[in-house]
């Protein structure tokens, strides 16, 4: 059954390619509504989303205008404003890895990586032996709450 508004929908994808957000529409089971004609959006939200159904969740798609913290920033405020229901919010798309060194485990181009952490290399500093990435706690993303790492313990 479709969500009758906008606050039944608990789960976020955000893309920031439309050809990322062109392959996770290409997983919805069913399209409930494209670019907020049947469910809308607060004014002055500039997102464009596509809301759907994958398996037995509602979904949000919501499409980036560009890559970067900014631009993530801005559509997460925006979202959480027009879809307060929202529960859980994914960014889903080509990324940049942060390998590190393990000699039982590989990183190959088509691999699906769930991440546990946000590492943001671009806060720090660069001296000349290399880049320094800042890791006091009030500079850092805190921890997910509880309930995201017990789902992410069970993928």
């Amino acid at each position: 059954m479709r969500p009758k508004c906008r606050s039944d929908f608990a789960v976020a994808i955000i893309c920031a390619l439309p050809i990322e957000a062109d392959a996770v529409e290409a997983l919805f089971d069913e399209t409930y509504d494209r670019l907020g004609k049947i469910y809308g959006k607060q004014p002055g939200d500039a997102n464009a989303y596509i809301n759907g159904r994958i398996g037995e969740h509602d979904i949000v798609l919501c499409y980036m205008p560009g890559m970067g913290i900014g631009s993530t920033a801005s559509v997460a405020s925006s979202l959480r404003v027009s879809y307060k229901g929202v529960r859980l919010a994914l960014v889903v798309g080509i990324c940049g890895g942060a390998p590190y060194q393990s000699s039982d485990q590989n990183i190959f181009l088509g691999d699906v990586i769930v991440s546990d952490a946000v590492v943001e290399y671009d806060f720090g500093r660069q001296y000349p032996g290399g880049f320094q990435r800042k890791t006091d706690v009030k500079e850092i993303l805190g921890r997910p709450d509880r309930e995201i790492r017990t789902l992410l313990a069970g993928l």
